[in-house]
């Protein structure tokens, strides 16, 4: 990049070049479009200012704290961080926090209270990634999500350390309506050992354009509850629910649907592509009746060993 300050001016002052000009847009376009980054290792020395990830610091919080606007937190391999009730608390609107690492290397997020969770409380925020453990009885939610509209939850792995040990939910809005709208839970995995947990993905208040989609979730439940989505007599609009995959235990004589409950009959969205196993061969209701979504080739089976079978039952012209 040329010199941007010359001397030059007639009373020797600074000023900028014409030649320049050019230099200088194009690098503040280049910080407004991609941000900068910073990076978290709970193996860094402390006292690092998160700016290299030599000098990474040791608390995802720490670095949420320095983020602005369009910035990349990356949180590396292997890194390890026990999460309380008010450990994590994503403030800073777009953000992208980006979970290193594969397997036992993956970045390790540990809930060790009931209360434990991640809160996002600033919009346009997308996390990727991350190793989430279910380490105390019932703790209520990995993530909840606040006034946060259009957060992105992908690619991560949720597990229960034992069935007493476990998640009830892994991501829960708050009660304000349309509060999170545009919440995504793309591709994740979640694999429960307790018999008596919530729901996957619980709605608590009004949501516009939800997208759940490619998510996997096998669960040792044998309750009867709405395994995946609970909605209650909230309303969605413009929901998308597509292409995910849960085996259940479950419960025969199942009372509520197996994969999505709610009572309210003024929703507006599609599910569709669904896989849901359980041993429910009496009820066999993956969705409570009258929610007003339209269902497309969703496939269920209560035995084992052989393939599902569409449901809800297919229209026809008549």
């Amino acid at each position: 990049m040329s010199t941007l300050l010359r001397i030059g001016h007639r009373r020797s002052s600074p000023y900028l070049s014409q030649d320049a000009i050019p230099d200088l847009m194009a690098g503040i376009l280049l910080a407004q479009q991609f941000g900068k980054d910073w990076y978290v290792n709970s193996s860094a020395s402390s006292g690092g200012d998160g700016g290299t990830p030599d000098s990474a610091v040791t608390t995802l919080q720490a670095a949420i704290d320095k983020a602005g606007a369009g910035d990349r937190i990356w949180v590396a391999p292997g890194h390890a961080e026990t999460v309380t009730a008010t450990s994590i608390d994503v403030n800073q609107a777009s953000i992208t926090i980006i979970c290193l690492g594969n397997g036992l290397n993956a970045a390790t997020f540990t809930y060790s209270t009931a209360a434990a969770t991640i809160t996002v409380s600033a919009a346009n925020v997308t996390w990727i990634g991350g190793y989430h453990l279910g380490n105390f009885l019932d703790v209520a939610s990995a993530f909840t999500i606040g006034a946060a509209k259009d957060f992105r939850l992908e690619g991560g792995l949720f597990v229960s350390s034992t069935a007493s040990l476990n998640f009830l939910s892994i991501v829960t809005t708050g009660s304000t309506a349309n509060a999170a709208d545009g919440l995504a839970v793309v591709g994740n995995s979640y694999w429960n050992l307790n018999t008596s947990p919530l729901a996957f993905v619980s709605v608590l208040g009004n949501l516009d354009r939800l997208v759940v989609t490619d998510n996997f979730v096998n669960s040792a439940s044998t309750a009867d509850v709405g395994h995946f989505i609970t909605i209650a007599a909230l309303v969605l609009r413009a929901a998308r629910i597509q292409r995910n995959t849960l085996n259940v235990v479950g419960v025969t004589s199942a009372a509520v649907g197996i994969f999505l409950t709610g009572s309210s009959t003024t929703n507006t969205g599609i599910v569709s592509d669904n896989r849901i196993a359980s041993l429910d061969t009496t009820g066999e209701l993956i969705a409570t009746a009258g929610t007003g979504l339209v269902f497309f080739d969703n496939y269920y089976t209560g035995v084992a060993d052989k393939s599902g079978y569409i449901v809800p039952a297919i229209d026809s012209a008549a």
